[in-house]
């Protein structure tokens, strides 16, 4: 390792997202390698409470909607920068971009979402962007932007290994964030499908209420008439006991997914995963379990297969859990992460 660094990580939006976790996992990785992280975010955000429970130092900025603040809180955060010693920012946003590149050190661009990257004053002011899927290198491609981007992909621990269930009818689980891009109508219609063909199953929806309620899940659910084979868990606390009494995984978004840690963490589970094409997802799940968003009778299809044979879905979900141990390992996502900004911040 170089010389221990003081790194500003600026990020501005107020929610936990993929945008945020990925921030979390970075700053974790660059302290266990001896760096210091400290992180510049909104009162009540999501990554001031991260600091928080983490112990990172954190500093307040306004949030993305107070303007008129902006300009006093540049000069608080440029001597707040000078005095912790920071050698390096690390911007997760656009907004955090112009921020770091107003601090006049050096910048390093993360990009973690879906937004199309482009052209702006601040771009040649970034010494190097560390992109968090190949999907998001290829809209800096498009972009005509490619140049001097980096893919590093998350990484993840895995949990304690829970073997499949061997009776009772298969469940299949759905986690994620209750929002209509993440194609939860798609997945009870499906669930209609595959009940309507005789098949013997049961459908489990996990996460927390966003754009869509539990209350309007049910009501589909009455719809299709399928509301005593699916069960509405709420937010759960971590993923994998909600995935571990599962046997197999959906993800059926519609767009989005620059990054998908809920398919990591299927993988991590040892659990089959189908899942779209959106996004990120065709990096982590094999091509025959992918299916077109939106498409309730590919799902469907896909998912029949496996609860035909859970033999075979078994074996998925020990490729998968393997694949998650070697190609997405904590301990190669934080090499690569402080080889980019150690190269970076000089």
């Amino acid at each position: 390792m170089k010389q221990p660094l003081r790194i500003l990580s600026v990020i501005d939006i107020p929610w936990n997202s993929g945008l945020a976790a990925y921030a979390f996992d970075q700053a974790r990785a660059l302290r266990g390698a001896g760096h210091t992280v400290v992180f510049a975010c909104p009162e009540g955000s999501a990554a001031m409470a991260f600091a928080a429970a983490e112990g990172f130092k954190a500093l307040p900025i306004p949030g993305r909607k107070e303007h008129l603040k902006l300009p006093l809180a540049l000069l608080r955060l440029r001597s707040a920068a000078r005095a912790e010693g920071i050698n390096a920012v690390c911007a997760h946003t656009g907004r955090s971009q112009t921020l770091g590149y107003l601090l006049g050190l050096p910048l390093l661009r993360v990009k973690a979402d879906v937004r199309i990257p482009t052209a702006g004053f601040t771009s040649s002011a970034v010494k190097r962007t560390i992109a968090a899927s190949d999907y998001i290198k290829e809209l800096y491609t498009k972009a005509g932007l490619n140049a001097g981007v980096t893919v590093i992909k998350q990484g993840i621990d895995l949990p304690a290994f829970v073997p499949p269930r061997t009776a009772g009818a298969l469940r299949v689980g759905l986690l994620g964030r209750l929002d209509p891009v993440k194609g939860h109508e798609v997945f009870l219609k499906a669930a209609a499908d595959i009940l309507n063909s005789g098949a013997e199953a049961e459908f489990h929806i996990a996460g927390y209420e966003a754009n869509l309620t539990y209350g309007d899940l049910r009501q589909q659910a009455e719809a299709l008439d399928i509301e005593c084979h699916v069960a509405f868990h709420g937010k759960v606390d971590g993923p994998y006991k909600f995935m571990a009494s599962c046997d197999i995984g959906v993800i059926a978004s519609l767009g989005s997914e620059a990054v998908s840690r809920a398919a990591l963490e299927w993988l991590a589970s040892g659990r089959p995963l189908v899942s779209t094409t959106a996004g990120s997802l065709p990096e982590f799940v094999e091509n025959d379990w992918l299916v077109p968003p939106g498409d309730h009778e590919a799902l469907a299809a896909r998912l029949g297969l496996l609860l035909a044979d859970p033999a075979a879905a078994a074996a998925l979900g020990a490729r998968n859990r393997a694949r998650a141990e070697k190609d997405f390992s904590q301990a190669a996502f934080a090499a690569a992460t402080c080889a980019a900004i150690e190269e970076a911040a000089v």
